[in-house]
C-alpha cells in the first residue's frame, strides 16, 4: 500500500448522496453501541462544499424520517438557522403548456404527479453545505478541492482505493514550483457519489458490464438566480412548463421559483437526444426567459448566478447494478431521478441511507465483500423512490418519438401505477439522435431577445463564477482533431452549441478550447456525435462556483 492515505469508507463527491450515507454510517453504529467506528472520508473535486452543485430544489422531506432527528429537520426551514437552505414552503403552483413564443395554455389543475404545495423550496447547494455540517459532527472528514482521477484495483480487479491527481503542473505537463503530487487514499468500500455523467463512475460501469437495459439520457439544465424587487405575496409560488422552445419530438421544459420575497430561481431544461445540430440550448433558455409566462416573474430583476449541469432522464430502465466489488454506486450518478416529477434529490438521500445501513453491517462483521456489498442493492429497490422509478419507468422515453404520445404515455404510466406501456420502450443515445445538417448547411440563427435579462454566454460565465488554472494541461481532450473537419463539415460543429458556457470556438477552421470557461456539466462529452471530445479532470479545486444556487 506505499504511502497511501488509509481510510475505512471513502465518499468520492460531496453530495447529498454522499454525505447521507456518511452520516448513516456513524449514527447506526452509534445506536449501536459499537466499540469502534470507520473512518469516514469524503473527498470533492469543488472549492467548497457545494460548489458544483446545481439545482432549484423542490424537496419532498419524507425521506428524512428517521434518518434525520427531528431538530435537523426543522432547522432546514427555521428562521433561526442564519444557513437554512429553504426560506420558502410553495405556496401556490401552477401548470403551463407554452404554445408559441406569445401564447400558453394554463393547465387547470395540476396533475397529482407534480403538486408540490407544502414542500419547501430552496437551494440544493445549501442542502448540501447543511448535510455536510451535520456528516462532520458525526465524525467523518470532509475535504475539498481533491479530485479522484483514477479508481485503484487490486490483482482481482477489485476497488480499493482512488488516485488524487496532481496540482500545480503547467500547460506542458512541467512540475511548477507548487507541484503537489495526489497520491492514494485506500478504504475498504468506495463509495461514488459523482453526480451525473461521474467519469469514475462511467468508466466503473463501462469497464464491470454494469450497464442498464437502456443507455442513460440525458438533459442539460441551465439555471439563473434572478433578484427581483420585494414582493412577499409571491414567496413561494412556483411554476412549470413544457413545450415552447422546444420542438414537439424534444422532451424540455422549465420551472421559475419564487425562493424568497426578493430571489427567483429560473431553469430551463432541454434533453440531449434532440435531433438537429443548429439547437442551441443557451439560446432556447433566453427565448424561454422572455415568453410573457415567465416574463412576468423575473420584471425588473437581475441576474446574480449562473450555472449549468446535466440531469440523467433515463429513468428505471436506464439505472445500472450499483454494486461493483468494493464500489457502490449512489445518487445521480446512478440515473435516480424521477424526470416525471422533476425531482432526485429525496432518491439520492434513500440510496445514501441504504449505502449507509449495509456498510455499518458490513464493518461490524469485518466482511466488506461482494456479495456483503449486495445488500445495498437489495436496500435500495425496497425504497419509495425506486418504487417512484419502476412506476414512470416508460415515461421519458415516448417523448423522443413526439410530445403527445409522452404526455400520454405520461397519463398512462401513472393511472396504471406503471403497468401500461408494459414493454420497454426504445430509446436512441443522445449523441447518436443527432441527425446531419438539413440541406448541409447550418439555418440563420433565431433572433433573441435583448435587454439585461437576456445576456450572452460569456456574461452568464461571469455569473458562475467558474475560474481554473489557465496554466494547466487542457481537462477537455479533442481525441482526433482530423474528425473535426468531417464533423463540421456533416453536423455544422454542434460544439459550438451546445455547449453553455462557450467552451469551443471556430477559429481558422479549427476548433480551439477554451476550456478556462468550462462548467463541468459534461454536455460536451454526452452530445458529441463523432465521440471525439473526452472531458477529464481539471486540477482539484477549479470550475464553477456555486454559493446560491
Amino acid at each position: 500500500m506505499g504511502n497511501a492515505i488509509q481510510t475505512d469508507i471513502l465518499c468520492v463527491g460531496a453530495g447529498v448522496a454522499s454525505l447521507s450515507a456518511a452520516i448513516r454510517i456513524l449514527r447506526t453504529l452509534k445506536a449501536r453501541g459499537a466499540k469502534a467506528l470507520p473512518r469516514v472520508m469524503v473527498i470533492d473535486k469543488g472549492r467548497s462544499v457545494g460548489s458544483h452543485v446545481l439545482s432549484g430544489l423542490v424537496f419532498d422531506t419524507a425521506c428524512l424520517k428517521g434518518f434525520l432527528t427531528d431538530e435537523e429537520i426543522d432547522g432546514l426551514t427555521s428562521e433561526k438557522n442564519r444557513n437554512r437552505p429553504f426560506a420558502a414552503t410553495v405556496t401556490k403552483e401552477a401548470f403551463h403548456v407554452l404554445l408559441d413564443a406569445k401564447h400558453s395554455l394554463p393547465v387547470p389543475w395540476v396533475p397529482p404527479m407534480m403538486q408540490d404545495k407544502g414542500y419547501p423550496v430552496g437551494s440544493l447547494t445549501k442542502l448540501t453545505q447543511y448535510f455536510a455540517d451535520i456528516a462532520e459532527k458525526e465524525g467523518a472528514e470532509v475535504y475539498t478541492g481533491f479530485a479522484a482521477t483514477e479508481l485503484i484495483e487490486d490483482g482481482n480487479g477489485r476497488v480499493v482505493g482512488v488516485k488524487i491527481g496532481d496540482k500545480g503542473v503547467d500547460g506542458k505537463g512541467a512540475h511548477k514550483s507548487n507541484f503537489t503530487p495526489g497520491g492514494e487514499v485506500h478504504a475498504k468500500c468506495v463509495i461514488l457519489g459523482e453526480g451525473g455523467c461521474g467519469i469514475l463512475t462511467n468508466r466503473l460501469i463501462e469497464e464491470k458490464g454494469l450497464q442498464g437495459a437502456r443507455p442513460q439520457s440525458y438533459a442539460v439544465g441551465i439555471k439563473e438566480i434572478i433578484d427581483v424587487p420585494e414582493n412577499k405575496e409571491r414567496n413561494g409560488e412556483i411554476a412549470h412548463t413544457f413545450g415552447y422552445p422546444a420542438d414537439m419530438a424534444t422532451y424540455g421544459g422549465g420551472f421559475v421559483y419564487h425562493t424568497s420575497p426578493t430571489q427567483v430561481m429560473i431553469c430551463y431544461a432541454y434533453a440531449l437526444d434532440y435531433a438537429h445540430p443548429e439547437v442551441d440550448p443557451h439560446s432556447l433558455f433566453r427565448l424561454f426567459k422572455a415568453h410573457p409566462t415567465l416574463a412576468g416573474h423575473i420584471k425588473d430583476g437581475k441576474t446574480v448566478a449562473y450555472g449549468a449541469k446535466v440531469i440523467p432522464e433515463g429513468g428505471y430502465y436506464s439505472v445500472p447494478e450499483v454494486v461493483a466489488d468494493g464500489a457502490l454506486i449512489v445518487g445521480d450518478g446512478a440515473g435516480l431521478v424521477d424526470t416525471l416529477r422533476i425531482k432526485g434529490a429525496h432518491i439520492a438521500i434513500e440510496s445514501g441511507v441504504c449505502a449507509g445501513d449495509t456498510l455499518a453491517d458490513c464493518w461490524e462483521r469485518g466482511d466488506f465483500s461482494l456479495d456483503a456489498l449486495r445488500a445495498y442493492g437489495a436496500a435500495l429497490k425496497k425504497t419509495d423512490g425506486w418504487k417512484q422509478l419502476k412506476r414512470v419507468r416508460n415515461v421519458r422515453a415516448p417523448f423522443s418519438i413526439n410530445t403527445l404520445l409522452g404526455v400520454m404515455a405520461a397519463g398512462c404510466a401513472w393511472a396504471t401505477f406503471g403497468a401500461f406501456p408494459f414493454w420497454q420502450v426504445p430509446m436512441e443515445g443522445d449523441a447518436e439522435a443527432t441527425l446531419p445538417l438539413r440541406g448541409g448547411r447550418l439555418p440563420e440563427a433565431p433572433a433573441l431577445p435583448g435587454g439585461p435579462l437576456s445576456v450572452d454566454k460569456l456574461t452568464d460565465v461571469f455569473m458562475s463564477g467558474t475560474i481554473h488554472d489557465e496554466d494547466q494541461p487542457c481537462h477537455l481532450r479533442i481525441l482526433d482533431p482530423g474528425k473535426c473537419a468531417e464533423c463540421l463539415k456533416t453536423y455544422g460543429a454542434p460544439c459550438l452549441r451546445f455547449c453553455p458556457a462557450e467552451v469551443y470556438r471556430l477559429e481558422d477552421g479549427r476548433i480551439h478550447v477554451d476550456f478556462s470557461n468550462c462548467l463541468h456539466c459534461k454536455t460536451c462529452q454526452i452530445k458529441d456525435p463523432c465521440h471525439n471530445i473526452e472531458w477529464t479532470f481539471p486540477q482539484g479545486g477549479d470550475g464553477p462556483r456555486y454559493t446560491r444556487m
